[in-house]
């Protein structure tokens, strides 16, 4: 499950990595503020990039929020969708069973990539990842999905634990 991490994850990785900067800096605290925070970050990235963007609760410079948190895509000029590069979903729960709905959420949909982004106690983190992989491997549609799953470490909220997954 831990392959190489491609350039999009390794810009995505940044933007969160600097966001724990800013965690000590500004004090965010609560799920609130930092799914908006993470929301945003991913939002001006993927803006950055060129794609367009839908993402709820950042304003009129962005698409409201569509299916996913996040939605990274792409139209033509008829304004038809023609790619997705990303779909993003976010849960804070700490178990399992509150983060199994989100990431199957992912696992149909039909994107480039797919991050989730989740928390578990530090004890968990690694059983969180061989559950993870295995909801992947198990769902029988949509051959070579790329996931990039982003943990936060709950007992230190000071750093997430990243993994990349290609199903074959």
């Amino acid at each position: 499950m831990n392959e190489e991490f491609d350039d999009i994850e390794r810009l995505i990785i940044k933007e969160f990595e600097e966001f724990l900067s800013d965690v000590e800096i500004h004090g965010f605290s609560g799920d609130t503020t930092w799914t908006f925070q993470l929301k945003k970050r991913l939002a001006q990235l993927g803006d950055r990039l060129g794609y367009k963007v839908s993402v709820g609760g950042l304003g009129e410079d962005f698409a409201g929020e569509w299916m996913y948190d996040v939605v990274w895509f792409v139209e033509d000029e008829d304004g038809c969708l023609i790619k997705v590069p990303l779909i993003v979903e976010s849960e804070w729960d700490k178990k399992y069973s509150g983060i199994k709905y989100d990431f199957e959420k992912l696992l149909i949909g039909n994107a480039e990539r797919r991050l989730i982004i989740c928390q578990a106690k530090g004890s968990e983190i690694e059983n969180l990842f061989i559950k993870l992989e295995n909801a992947i491997v198990k769902f029988q549609e949509n051959k070579n999905d790329r996931f990039l799953i982003a943990v936060l470490n709950c007992n230190t909220d000071d750093e997430f634990h990243y993994r990349t997954f290609t199903k074959n």
